[in-house]
């Protein structure tokens, strides 16, 4: 995950604000405690969604502490301790960039990359024997997507797939005090859907890159982009951004709709403000890139 879920910071009340600054951190400092201090450096901001989803469904308030980071150490930081959800999160997510680093050096051979897998062998070792069902089937649901990849498909839909299946897999917890009973299927359904979001607005964001380096893109093939026939980038966007829009936008419908079923107990207004405000003004400063809109222009 890169990052492209995250709130509207503006509209944030500072408290919220805290509490939002607190799960990031709090998820730093699980990894960092539970596994080192390198696999902290490939923490983003996707994380803290599922942990505050996952935390806002359980009893009892968060343990928060005001104390300085290592890696920021002129200011005090406030922190979450002793959460559960916040491990489970840190633990999804390494589990994620393991596999992240793995397909970077099958695909391009990339040292850093590489040298890196080999470093967290050991704590991806003991993610595997923790959660051997979830990581056999994202294992598997990247197989699918290096197939996908190879063969080029040119359906949306069907590349984006194995990405919703791995979000579907990693929200659908049960938390060690258990859930009400259809919570579970709740979760998936938001994590498939915020997973098709995430994979379509991923490649639309980095079309630019994929031409230049010849990579795989599946928008660029379902629409039939080719520089041979003089069609600039810009009139591409230009061209399928409407399409493109619609698809993003079902996909936050569908997640509103199944996170509505939830029974949220705390974080409801930080949870609402990144679904609501965060993913929409996200959704709309990607499709605006490179466009007329982005240079402010009019349309």
């Amino acid at each position: 995950m890169r990052g492209y879920i995250a709130p509207d910071k503006p509209e944030l009340k500072i408290r919220e604000y805290e509490l939002y600054s607190g799960y990031y951190c709090g998820i730093c400092k699980s990894i960092g405690k539970r596994y080192g201090q390198l696999p902290r450096l490939t923490l983003s901001y996707d994380s803290v969604f599922l942990a505050l989803i996952l935390a806002g469904l359980q009893d009892g308030r968060e343990i928060i502490r005001i104390k300085r980071c290592p890696i920021h150490p002129i200011r005090k930081k406030p922190i979450l301790y002793e959460n559960e959800s916040v491990d489970y999160a840190s633990d999804m997510h390494l589990i994620l960039s393991f596999y992240k680093l793995i397909d970077d050096y099958k695909d391009d051979r990339n040292i850093l990359a590489g040298t890196a897998a080999f470093l967290a062998n050991k704590q991806f070792n003991r993610l595997a024997e923790r959660y051997p069902e979830k990581s056999g089937i994202i294992a598997s649901r990247l197989k699918e997507l290096s197939d996908i990849e190879n063969t080029k498909t040119a359906s949306l839909d069907q590349a984006a797939e194995p990405f919703a299946k791995i979000m579907e897999t990693i929200f659908t917890w049960d938390g060690t005090d258990g859930l009400k009973t259809g919570t579970e299927m709740i979760l998936g359904r938001i994590g498939y859907h915020i997973g098709k979001w995430i994979y379509i607005i991923d490649a639309f964001d980095d079309m630019e890159i994929n031409l230049k380096d010849k990579s795989f893109n599946p928008i660029l093939i379902h629409f039939d982009f080719n520089s041979e026939k003089e069609e600039t980038l810009y009139e591409f966007r230009a061209r399928i951004r409407e399409r493109i829009e619609f698809n993003l936008l079902s996909y936050l419908e569908e997640l509103s709709k199944a996170y509505d079923l939830l029974p949220i107990k705390k974080n409801k207004a930080l949870i609402e403000n990144i679904i609501y405000l965060g993913l929409l003004k996200k959704t709309e400063e990607v499709l605006a890139k490179g466009s007329s809109k982005q240079n402010g222009e009019s349309i």
